[in-house]
């Protein structure tokens, strides 16, 4: 198995239970007890580092965990490192959750990893968010049609950069952008980083020029002005940035959507499970959890339960018949 040093900070959640819970029968008898944890299968900085911080920062300003909570950063394979460990030896671990994305279900798709969200029991997606390009404040690429030509001319010319294995996520809005402008894919030039912070540092450094990532990822420094957005990839604006132009208002039409949440471990009790799901509707209904979206940039969309098992497994199903459209699976 792949190893892996994990990275814990230490976030003091310290509080009183909501004074309101939501009704869910027998299961509200019981709580956590003892220390929390949410992986993030990613360094830090990268958009699965970013949903289990903002869960402890919810949690910490609601009083819903009581005790404290930590974040383990568990990187490798986009996702396959964690979701291995969590599934062979965190088994029923009721204070454990690990945050989740589209990129886990590429690794699913693509099959580097014998574990899917069948074996793990997912658990809520609190938010979505759109990916995009983005380059320096001083790049020469001022628009997507500039990469265009760039691309069109000799796909090697551009370098991408991006926080995901090849075939991933990231790598995923590089290839169905190439299709879309008329670019065989498997010609542009990825980059591929353990995560998009380590991505945005590439592109910051000169190493690469322009970074597949998430709007939150790249929401700092573009407050900062020390990178400008070329796209997002929706068929709407960001409602946080909404300045940045999407890929199809300039020529390519690409659509890619990433879900933000959670799922646990194997084995937890029916009322541990139940807990969490009312805890995650209680966070996301909350106003602090409507601040940190806001600043984020991520979109209200949300699933809980079985109904969210049900999207994730459909979900891996049509990206192993996309990846076989795009020359990534045989």
């Amino acid at each position: 198995m792949t190893s892996f040093a994990p990275t814990r900070t230490a976030l003091l959640l310290a509080g009183l239970a909501l004074a309101s819970p939501l009704a869910v029968g027998p299961a509200s008898a019981w709580e956590p007890k003892g220390q929390g944890e949410c992986i993030a299968p990613a360094n830090p900085g990268g958009g699965w580092d970013i949903t289990c911080r903002t869960a402890s920062t919810v949690l910490q300003k609601t009083g819903a965990f009581k005790g404290s909570i930590y974040v383990t950063n568990m990187p490798g394979g986009s996702g396959a490192v964690a979701i291995a460990n969590v599934a062979t030896k965190r088994k029923g671990d009721t204070n454990l959750i690990v945050s989740a994305s589209n990129a886990l279900t590429f690794t699913v798709a693509l099959g580097r990893t014998p574990y899917t969200f069948k074996e793990v029991m997912p658990l809520a997606q609190v938010g979505a968010e759109l990916g995009g390009f983005f380059v320096t404040a001083d790049s020469k690429y001022k628009t997507l049609a500039d990469v265009t030509a760039a691309m069109k001319a000799d796909p090697k010319s551009v370098t991408f950069s991006g926080g995901s294995a090849p075939g991933g996520q990231d790598h995923m809005k590089v290839a169905l952008f190439a299709k879309a402008i008329g670019v065989e894919p498997t010609k542009v030039v990825y980059v591929p980083f353990q995560g998009g912070g380590e991505a945005l540092t590439s592109m910051l450094g000169g190493h690469t020029q322009i970074a597949a990532l998430d709007v939150s990822e790249a929401s700092g420094q573009l407050e900062a002005g020390k990178i400008r957005g070329l796209a997002v990839l929706s068929d709407k604006r960001s409602t946080k940035f909404p300045d940045i132009p999407t890929a199809t208002e300039q020529g390519a039409a690409v659509n890619y959507v990433i879900w933000r949440g959670y799922y646990m471990a194997p084995g937890v009790p029916k009322e541990a499970y139940d807990w969490w799901i009312e805890t995650m509707k209680k966070m996301v209904a909350s106003p602090e959890f409507a601040a940190e979206r806001e600043k984020l940039g991520w979109e209200p969309t949300t699933r809980f339960g079985d109904e969210f098992a049900k999207y994730v497994n459909e979900e891996a199903a049509q990206y192993r018949v996309l990846l076989k459209e795009l020359g990534f699976l045989k």
